[in-house]
């Protein structure tokens, strides 16, 4: 039906969601909207395949394979009937300081008549560039808080538990634009 125009929906989102990557509630927003039109991907293949011979089993075949599709169908479920997605967000923090050393060899000669003397030679020193200064850097990253959970408990091979906010969604429309491509082929949904 309109599987395809919603994809590029939700890649629309999803872009927003990265251009406002540091503003934690424009990203929030953009992921509430990045889900419904992800959703409704779905939705509409279901209730174009389930008016073909076969197709609602396509479907179910294809949700139950997915753990992607599963947990962002329960995104979107939480999303719009309870309560706004939980997320949370991670920094890290990076300093950065030059240090400068320099070295000296010191060398005791004791002369014959009993004088000692003393000298310091340098060796190749750097100094220190003028304007030079430490550095910190931080880095933030969106999790969703019960993603690792769920790969416990779904026993997930293919994810860690540790994949990012932005990386589910990349893989989310992957697994989207799959399902829709497959059922075109397979004759379930027309796209």
């Amino acid at each position: 039906m309109h599987e395809r125009e919603k994809i590029e929906e939700a890649k629309y989102f999803y872009l927003r969601m990265i251009e406002e990557y540091e503003d934690r509630e424009h990203f929030r927003h953009n992921l509430s909207a990045f889900l419904s039109p992800a959703r409704s991907v779905l939705e509409y293949a279901m209730r174009e395949a389930r008016l073909k011979r076969k197709g609602l089993k396509w479907y179910d075949d294809w949700m139950n394979a997915s753990p992607i599709l599963r947990f962002f169908k329960k995104k979107r479920i939480i999303n719009f009937h309870s309560e706004p997605i939980s997320l949370r967000k991670d920094i890290e923090i990076a300093i950065r300081e030059t240090l400068y050393i320099s070295e000296s060899i010191s060398v005791k000669i004791t002369r014959a008549d009993g004088k000692t003397e003393s000298r310091s030679i340098p060796l190749e020193t750097k100094q220190k560039p003028e304007g030079s200064k430490s550095s910190v850097e931080s880095k933030s990253t969106y999790r969703f808080d019960d993603w690792m959970k769920y790969c416990q408990s779904n026993n997930l091979k293919d994810f860690t538990g540790n994949e990012d906010v932005l990386t589910l969604c990349e893989k989310y429309i992957q697994e989207l634009e799959k399902i829709v491509k497959d059922g075109v082929n397979k004759g379930f949904i027309t796209g």
